[in-house]
């Protein structure tokens, strides 16, 4: 291997490495704050929710007690914000499929909503909105068999909806708008509160957005993963948010899973807002393994510096006294990348794919690629590999299960032994495989240029797919792809250009940090059961990377 060869190895080394570390970081939740009483502070927090979880709360007798408790602790705190509250209770509410709580639970149970409100100069309105009800035990999943203190779920969202409001009613904001306040009950057990709530005509009068906060676990990000439909309106008042953190992919992904939370009922009922949920330590989600000790002062604050931030924008800009203002007329494409959130419409990504196209098409000509054979050849072999791999990750993942005695479910697989070792291998084995196997069909990659061609045509199929059928994903395959083109173009017409190839570093190191979070998420959030879906995503980033890579001189 000649000195530049091996340079320019050490530097893909360490850039791969470097951008890796960018993205990985870029899930790290805010910094905590302890001090600045400007801020939500999460010494305030955690006080809310060891008062909240010292005892399972569930909407069943055993636990009426200890319910009653957190709602009357809860109506007291809003009381001392200065928040006009009252109660909505509801008898013999009737529990569906009430048998898989157990010999203990009863088909009707009794609700008692909570909702607040702070009155602005216009008669529109924020919503506040989670749940104050625990989860009981449930039969059929592993993490289930015993109930939960509610710590996390949903200890951080009422601890940052009080820590909003005294921040707001402490920074005398002056109010032209209003804010509304709804801790439901019942949530854990069929959404049974929120159902009930939406058919007050008090609690959803003037309400133009929501804020509905859950956890799915006890750290990591909170990440916005669900919105309204047509959210780009939606998304410029999130962007108000101190460290915005969301995917485009997480909403289009949420509206095929059968999942639910209350905001699935508001959006029923034509309400527009965001979802805001942390995912990581999954196997803490309902247990007693959710309790204060296994909290993160950094999630907590990342909800605070998010909801805050959205809170004093809305009720503080006139803008938002009118309701067509947060009616949207089109989906967004966004993603974190680094530290940048990006955001733009479909009408750029359609630009994109075609910048994408005319420049594959130059590049054709300026490689003089005329074998389409060839090209055919390497598109079906890119497939070919990426769906058997997508089988590998998929019989792994029932494998695992097997031996870990679980029950396979594609998207709840948690606490199998070794599951980080597990995952990291097999994407460190996916790529290795994938780039020997690349040098084995190209001849040593003496067919690079058709290689580049048909991989880039893979990636340009898969673009128009999702931007047909799953836009909010589209910025997957959209953003490497032209990154890659672009690059490739400068390259071929700077071509006299001393060191000109290394600006394929730039989309190789993009790519990197793009997907490292990515994939991330993906496996806290549907657990190695799904590894199918993140080899999936891995080999749209292997092939965008192995592609600059080959190209480098």
């Amino acid at each position: 291997m000649s000195l530049k060869k091996k340079i320019t190895s050490l530097a893909l080394i360490a850039l791969i490495g470097i951008s890796g570390v960018i993205g990985y970081n870029s899930i790290n939740p805010s910094k905590p704050n302890y001090t600045d009483d400007s801020k939500t502070n999460v010494n305030y927090q955690m006080e809310h929710i060891k008062n909240i979880s010292k005892a399972p709360h569930t909407i069943f007798d055993e636990d009426k007690k200890a319910k009653s408790e957190v709602r009357e602790y809860l109506l007291s705190e809003l009381e001392k914000l200065g928040v006009e509250t009252k109660t909505y209770k509801y008898d013999d509410v009737h529990l569906k499929n009430y048998s898989a709580y157990g010999d203990n639970a009863h088909e009707n149970v009794d609700l008692e909503n909570i909702y607040g409100e702070i009155k602005g100069k216009s008669d529109s309105y924020i919503l506040l909105a989670t749940h104050y009800d625990s989860a009981k035990a449930k039969e059929g999943r592993y993490s289930q068999q015993e109930g939960s203190l509610g710590s996390a779920d949903a200890g951080y969202a009422l601890s940052t909806i009080l820590e909003t409001l005294r921040v707001i009613k402490e920074s005398n904001t002056e109010l032209e708008n209003g804010i509304k306040i709804l801790f439901t009950d019942g949530e854990e057990c069929g959404l049974l509160g929120a159902k009930e709530a939406v058919k007050e005509k008090e609690i959803l009068e003037g309400v133009n957005y929501v804020i509905n906060i859950e956890a799915r676990g006890t750290s990591g990000p909170a990440i916005m993963f669900e919105t309204s439909q047509d959210n780009n309106a939606v998304m410029d008042l999130y962007e108000a948010s101190e460290k915005p953190f969301s995917y485009s992919i997480t909403p289009e992904i949420y509206r095929l899973l059968p999942n639910g939370t209350d905001f699935t009922v508001f959006l029923e009922n034509g309400l527009n807002g965001i979802n805001i949920s942390v995912l990581d330590e999954l196997e803490n989600y309902h247990t007693p393994n959710d309790n204060p000790e296994n909290l993160s002062d950094e999630s907590m604050q990342h909800y605070g510096d998010q909801v805050l931030p959205i809170v004093k924008e809305f009720v503080s800009n006139e803008k938002y006294s009118n309701p067509d203002a947060l009616k949207g007329t089109d989906d967004s494409i966004f993603f974190n990348l680094g530290s940048a959130f990006i955001r733009y419409s479909k009408t750029v990504n359609i630009f994109l794919l075609a910048v994408i196209l005319i420049g594959l098409i130059v590049i054709i000509k300026k490689l003089n690629v005329n074998k389409p054979k060839k090209v055919i050849k390497y598109v079906i072999a890119n497939l070919i590999f990426t769906i058997a791999s997508i089988g590998i990750g998929y019989g792994i993942s029932r494998l695992l299960a097997v031996l870990n005695g679980r029950k396979f479910e594609l998207t709840y697989l948690p606490l199998v032994k070794f599951e980080d070792i597990i995952f990291i291998f097999v994407m460190i084995t996916l790529f290795v495989g994938y780039f020997f196997t690349s040098k084995r069909i190209t001849n040593n990659f003496t067919d690079k240029n058709e290689f580049t061609i048909g991989s880039m045509i893979l990636l340009l199929i898969l673009s128009l797919i999702f931007t047909i059928a799953l836009p909010g994903a589209s910025y997957l395959t959209v953003f490497p792809l032209v990154l890659l083109v672009v690059s490739m173009l400068i390259k071929l017409f700077l071509q006299n250009v001393r060191f000109i190839s290394y600006i394929l570093l730039i989309p190789i190191a993009l790519t990197v940090m793009l997907y490292v979070p990515t994939i991330y998420l993906f496996n806290c959030a549907l657990t190695i059961g799904a590894l199918c879906v993140c080899v999936f995503f891995a080999m749209i980033a292997y092939i965008s990377v192995l592609n600059g890579i080959i190209n480098l001189d």
